[in-house]
């Protein structure tokens, strides 16, 4: 597997000039604004969602202003909704780093926040970018939407694979989608294309959340990253529903008695032994395979070129990642 930063290296021009727009859009603000900014951006992340908008761009054009515009809207409103989201979960890690809620406190975090949206729409219509806000804001709105019905859901014992992918396509692939339909669509290619991108950038988003839900069943020893969060919130997630899928009625009535001790390390250890000991895992992995057949049938039909070759990559590297 190809690591991220050789995978992206024919667009490191791009994500430069990007960096920079970002480092500047605190502008001519007060000096607190500034250095929550600055603390915000300096945990830089792979900037995934910046990446898909300049490698589809790059599948029929050079980026131009509208690329660039793109790129930082994406990139606003989803930290936004990060900010949002740390303060609802109450989270003190982001990244390795603290949170801006636990670093300063909850009312910043979201001000901050209220701060990027209105920043992305000021960056649209001061550049006539009407097209763009529409293209991207109705991701925004799914994703609130999605969260929201994951917290309704996970107050319910409800396994069902329909519920599962219809929240996830809204809280991530929704976002992924419209990255790629930005980026078709500053190239200037017809709606068409940017309809095949979109459902492109939603592929890779069902990809990337059923890998996380992955992740949070079986850790990574190298990354420590932490197990089992998702049982302590109530969220059935993938691996489960097909663990449970493929347990007998004695097994479901032990598994359930260990969801609704969510607090004991044991009842975690125990659920997670389950989903792994019934295939939960494996048939996810099988699953993201089949996702991605499909996303490399839709890309197929775009210009052979390295952007493309890029995009493939980048599938790879979501169903390999580690973290």
């Amino acid at each position: 597997m190809k690591n991220f930063k050789e995978i992206t290296k024919n667009i490191n021009s791009d994500l430069d000039y990007f960096e920079n727009l970002l480092l500047n859009i605190g502008g001519d603000q007060k000096e607190i604004i500034k250095e929550i900014l600055d603390y915000i951006f300096a945990s830089k992340g792979k900037r995934i969602r910046p990446v898909l908008v300049y490698l589809t761009a790059r599948l029929f054009s050079e980026p131009n202003s509208t690329t660039h515009n793109a790129a930082l809207l994406v990139e606003l409103m989803h930290t936004a909704t990060l900010l949002h989201d740390d303060v609802v979960d109450k989270a003190k890690i982001r990244r390795g780093t603290d949170t801006v809620n636990f670093r300063w406190d909850d009312k910043t975090a979201v001000l901050a926040g209220d701060f990027l949206f209105a920043r992305a729409m000021k960056i649209a219509t001061d550049n006539n970018e009407y097209r763009l806000f529409d293209i991207i804001t109705p991701a925004i709105i799914s994703l609130s939407v999605g969260e929201l019905q994951q917290m309704s859901n996970s107050t319910k014992f409800e396994v069902s694979e329909d519920k599962y992918f219809e929240v996830i396509r809204d809280k991530t692939a929704s976002l992924l989608s419209v990255c790629c339909k930005a980026g078709v669509y500053s190239a200037g290619a017809s709606d068409e294309l940017m309809s095949n991108a979109g459902k492109f950038g939603e592929i890779i988003g069902l990809i990337f959340q059923i890998k996380d839900d992955i992740l949070d069943y079986i850790g990574n020893g190298a990354t420590g990253k932490e197990t089992g969060i998702d049982i302590k919130e109530g969220k059935i997630t993938l691996p489960f529903i097909y663990g449970w899928n493929n347990c007998n009625e004695t097994e479901r009535t032990e598994l359930k008695e260990y969801w609704n001790n969510p607090d004991s390390e044991d009842s975690v250890n125990s659920i997670i032994k389950m989903i792994i000991d019934h295939n939960g895992i494996v048939q996810c992995e099988k699953t993201m395979k089949s996702l991605k057949n499909d996303a490399l049938n839709i890309l197929k039909d775009f210009p052979k070129s390295n952007a493309r070759e890029a995009l493939a990559a980048i599938i790879d590297y979501i169903i390999d990642r580690e973290n």
